[in-house]
């Protein structure tokens, strides 16, 4: 997933960078390109043609962290983690936090994944199924319970326990209440972060991890902006259309997915991303595929000039490393599938926005007349 993240937002950072296309510049190139899938398949300088690259101006305004900003990271902290205290003298409570022990029973028999141990959960959070938290609330400490419940139909997380009877036998541990922690010295030592110990280090460690933060923006912003700015000044071919169709097949699947994510239908969805209407939303997507194929070829000529490259041994280790987070260690596994020298491409490309970043000089906005 965080590998078909990267190159979705690689996507939409190029559509949009590519808002305001250079001229075309008449020249003989091949009639039939369908067969130039990728890069690799033809001299990207034919197609496309930089013009200034280097110190490019942006106008971008100078990360500062406010008071106010440290403040509200403190708030939200403060709400995230908060004080944990013991109930002691009434029965459990909606909002309390129950550490209970459980048994599931379906016609007296125990049924996978329906016994813990040393269990929290929040009362009223609506965790488990109806009637099992309404059941541990009135429940007194140490109290041991059975509650006659009965999965919904349909029930996706097993569809086997679907509408079926079943009997939780449930003890009540502990309760514990929430409240919202109060800045002082005392709640500080308790989140055991390491060189804070005082009111003063908790916010100095939020100020220096807004700033972290907003560094980091910055240079995302400057090298986008960079990039925008380049592409615009630049003179394009058509891209090779056997390049636009694999970029046009990409897009259309992400746009599908992120339509699914929000339970939309896909035109409806490009039209709101890109215009034109949603009939025609794959013309649309066809046309952003051709910008995107485009933008991916001017930073390739950048990176040619510039010897940047993404060798064989870096897409390796690159994959290896996802591998080892993502896929369980299996290279081979996690490669199944996937279209590796498309996604070479899009790393290349990673590589040459944060150089064309790199090298950009950030000047504040121009004050409007």
């Amino acid at each position: 997933m965080s590998k078909n993240l990267f190159v979705a937002a690689l996507l939409t950072l190029t559509v949009w960078a590519l808002g305001a296309c250079g001229k075309k510049e008449a020249e003989a190139l091949p009639e039939d390109t369908a067969s130039l899938v990728y890069m690799k398949d033809f001299q990207v300088s034919d197609y496309a043609t930089p013009g200034e690259y280097m110190g490019v101006e942006v106008e971008l305004e100078e990360p500062e962290v406010t008071d106010e900003e440290v403040e509200s990271a403190i708030w939200r902290y403060l709400q995230t983690y908060p004080l944990l205290i013991p109930v002691e003298g009434r029965a459990a409570q909606t909002g309390d936090l129950a550490n209970i022990d459980f048994e599931g029973k379906m016609d007296g028999i125990p049924f996978e994944g329906g016994t813990a141990a040393g269990y929290t959960l929040q009362l009223g959070a609506g965790g488990f199924i109806e009637g099992f938290e309404d059941g541990i609330i009135g429940m007194e400490v140490g109290e041991t319970k059975d509650l006659d419940l009965a999965f919904p139909d349909p029930y996706t997380n097993n569809p086997d326990l679907a509408g079926k009877p079943v009997v939780f036998t449930i003890t009540l541990n502990s309760l514990d209440e929430q409240r919202a922690g109060e800045l002082n010295d005392e709640y500080v030592a308790a989140q055991e972060i390491e060189g804070c110990s005082t009111v003063d280090e908790f916010k100095k460690h939020f100020y220096d991890q807004l700033t972290e933060s907003k560094a980091e923006q910055y240079q995302k912003d400057k090298a986008s902006l960079a990039v925008q700015k380049v592409t615009s000044e630049a003179s394009y071919q058509e891209a090779p259309k056997g390049m636009v169709d694999r970029m046009t097949d990409a897009l259309l699947n992400i746009m599908e997915i992120y339509a699914q994510t929000y339970g939309m239908e896909v035109g409806d969805y490009v039209s709101q991303a890109y215009g034109g209407t949603a009939e025609e939303y794959e013309d649309t997507i066809r046309e952003q595929a051709g910008l995107m194929a485009q933008q991916y070829i001017l930073l390739a000529v950048i990176a040619q000039k510039e010897g940047i490259t993404f060798s064989d041994e870096e897409l390796e280790e690159q994959l290896e490393w996802e591998a080892s987070i993502y896929g369980n260690g299996d290279l081979e596994a996690y490669k199944n599938g996937m279209d590796t020298e498309a996604y070479r491409e899009s790393l290349l490309f990673a590589k040459v926005t944060e150089f064309l970043g790199e090298n950009a000089v950030a000047a504040a906005p121009k004050a409007q007349e």
